[in-house]
């Protein structure tokens, strides 16, 4: 059961099968709105956004619910703006959340449906945008990623990994970019598994154009996660970023196939700084062409070979022993 609080905000009226647009005149929306107004002044920071809001409650008294009478004049002097100019910003942001439909959901961090998993994390943002099943944030779950040229011999394996993770319950996530994680989503969708896609765009956009139909698909049938408040511009940054979110409510990251250059190797450095496991495949390893593996293995990432031996490192895995129930030990898991 969710928390009331969440429940009120969820808003998920529809009318003659049309969405209806986001309300933003719920106190929650108004303080998340106000929120990724100051985030403008820090280049959309979250760190330095957060570190900011906390520095000024414990000196100036702030508190999202002053009001915007009380609060504007304080943060325009803070930010070195003026009042006209920070209100102006203000309403530019709240337009942007308007345009939402009303089918997105906003939790903050602290929620009860807010991934555990990830706030536990250095990289845990403020909110999360989500469209979909946000009950999939409470399953175990696994991120399979890798190159977006894979080839289709990898397409293949992931396919023949994802498949056997979700017969086993376990929801795979990815990043929605072309090559292994379209594969990824798709093949978990083909399967009648579950799959968590983390994009790298505001909620209400679609990158790459190609994947527009998964992302919607995923939004029916999965959980689309953004970090990125759609006031935000998209920027090269924001993939890289989203790692660690992907990362975060990840109990393991599979890295199927990638080069030296590859966006899955920041997925594997944030894994590990979280102490997440990471899993290579051995052929990758043997490839003298690329050394990133090696580098991997040796920070203590996993060599695998077969289905069985992926399976049997997710058995090892703590924050997955302690994620099921006492009846339902992960050593019962049938290998193939």
């Amino acid at each position: 059961m969710l928390e009331r609080g969440f429940e009120e905000r969820k808003i998920m009226n529809v009318v003659d099968g049309n969405k209806e647009a986001f309300d933003i005149n719920i106190p929650f929306v108004r303080d998340a709105i106000l929120c990724y107004t100051i985030q403008q002044y820090f280049n959309n920071n979250d760190k330095k956004t957060c570190e900011f809001i906390h520095q000024i409650e414990e000196t100036h008294g702030f508190s999202f619910q002053n009001g915007l009478k009380m609060n504007i004049p304080l943060l325009s002097k803070l930010l070195n703006t003026t009042d006209k100019e920070f209100y102006a910003c203000y309403g530019m942001v709240k337009k942007s959340f308007a345009n939402l439909t009303n089918d997105v959901i906003l939790v903050k961090k602290g929620d009860q449906a807010y991934s555990k998993l990830l706030a536990t994390t250095k990289e845990a943002p403020p909110y999360l945008f989500l469209k979909g099943n946000v009950h999939l944030l409470e399953e175990k779950s696994v991120c399979v990623v890798g190159s977006r040229n894979a080839s289709e011999e990898s397409l293949k394996k992931t396919e023949r990994i994802v498949k056997s993770l979700v017969k086993r319950n376990i929801v795979v996530n990815a990043g929605l970019a072309r090559g292994i994680d379209t594969a990824t989503h798709t093949a978990a969708l083909a399967n009648g598994g579950r799959t968590i896609v983390v994009i790298g765009t505001p909620i209400n956009q679609y990158y790459p154009k190609e994947n527009k139909d998964l992302q919607i698909q995923i939004e029916k049938n999965g959980l689309v996660v953004s970090q990125f408040p759609p006031c935000n511009p998209i920027n090269r940054w924001n993939f890289p970023t989203r790692n660690g979110v992907m990362s975060g409510i990840s109990l393991a990251t599979i890295i199927m196939k990638a080069g030296e250059s590859s966006g899955a190797l920041k997925q594997a450095d944030y894994a590990l700084k979280q102490g997440r496991d990471v899993l290579i495949p051995q052929s990758a390893i043997d490839n003298p062409l690329i050394q990133w593996p090696k580098t991997y293995i040796s920070k203590g990432a996993h060599a695998f070979k077969t289905l069985k031996e992926v399976l049997q490192i997710l058995n090892r895995n703590e924050l997955l022993l302690n994620m099921l129930d006492n009846d339902m030990k992960v050593s019962t898991v049938e290998m193939d």
